[in-house]
């Protein structure tokens, strides 16, 4: 079996939908800024948050990692993955996101979103700022991304985790990528 892979916008539910699939489909789990930490871990022999690493070491050392992560996890198969929400954003990461398996948006209305971040920790994107017209601009700007990557769509802003998982495995299951 290929991999499943899950893209959408930070607080959709990816980390947490990936890891029950792979729990439902007995595969292997891979949270990738989890790896990109790995990775830095590694190289730099120091411990650092991914978000950390975008503070100290700037995006671009950040997103060099993210890069050679998900080269690698082209040798993978039988995983569940789910990339952060920006990896889908780079040309050069949707064609390798597109060639590890079938991928799934998870679709979360930006209010939702919103009410997510905010009880979990806003993304660095956002500044500090809470503001739901940003929100809505940057996500305006990746959904169209993200529909255009995908193989299916699974509209989950009302869902919970196990019903969102439910969604995704119904849908690969209706075009036949599972």
């Amino acid at each position: 079996m290929n991999n499943i892979v899950l893209i959408g916008f930070a607080s959709c539910g990816k980390s947490a939908t990936a890891y029950e699939l792979s729990r439902r489909l007995g595969l292997k789990f891979v949270d990738l800024d989890k790896e990109i930490e790995v990775r830095y871990y590694l190289t730099h022999k120091k411990e650092l948050h991914y978000r950390q690493i975008i503070i100290q070491e700037g995006a671009g050392c950040f997103l060099q990692i993210e890069k050679t992560v998900l080269d690698e996890l082209l040798r993978f198969t039988d995983c569940v993955i789910a990339p952060g929400g920006g990896a889908p954003m780079n040309e050069e990461n949707r064609g390798i996101l597109a060639r590890l398996g079938p991928v799934v948006y998870l679709k979360t209305e930006p209010d939702v979103l919103l009410e997510r971040m905010q009880s979990k920790g806003l993304p660095l994107f956002l500044n500090g700022n809470p503001d739901i017209g940003r929100l809505r601009t940057i996500w305006n700007e990746r959904h169209a991304v993200y529909r255009k990557l995908a193989h299916c769509t699974v509209e989950n802003s009302s869902l919970s985790i196990a019903e969102t998982a439910d969604n995704v495995i119904d849908a690969l299951k209706r075009r036949q990528l599972l």
